[in-house]
């Protein structure tokens, strides 16, 4: 009986689930950094993304009441085509565009070049960021 009102006590409290969508490896290409040969020709990246979202109503009719991850992948290839000069420019901008919306709570980015540096198998960044910390 006890473990009864435990359960009930999470309900009557409505407490709400939280969602992760993911982008896992989504490589590309991009003019992106500093040194002028880095601006010759575009380099390949490897992006990863995590955003968590608040719980909402899903609606399996409505596109629109979920994260769609196919608009994430459209953001990351519209920052990209402005050719920064560094990753964290970028994932700066990508993330403030993505907590705009408002269901989302939190994004992390991961950001690697992949053909850069020699003998390496990638060089990035990544980045954590709150909405309450922006």
């Amino acid at each position: 009986m006890k473990n009864q009102s435990n359960i009930l006590e999470l309900f009557k409290n409505k407490i709400k689930s939280k969602e992760i969508i993911f982008i896992k490896n989504y490589t590309c290409k991009a003019i992106i950094g500093y040194h002028a040969f880095e601006r010759l020709k575009p380099q390949k990246l490897r992006i990863n993304v995590e955003i968590l979202n608040s719980s909402r109503k899903i609606n399996d009719r409505n596109i629109n009441s979920i994260i769609n991850y196919e608009e994430i992948i459209k953001k990351i290839n519209f920052f990209l085509k402005k050719k920064y000069n560094f990753l964290e420019s970028f994932a700066n901008d990508l993330i403030k565009n993505i907590l705009s919306h408002k269901n989302i709570i939190s994004v992390k980015i991961k950001i690697e070049k992949l053909t850069i540096i020699k003998n390496t198998e990638s060089v990035g960044i990544e980045f954590y960021k709150r909405k309450d910390h922006e």
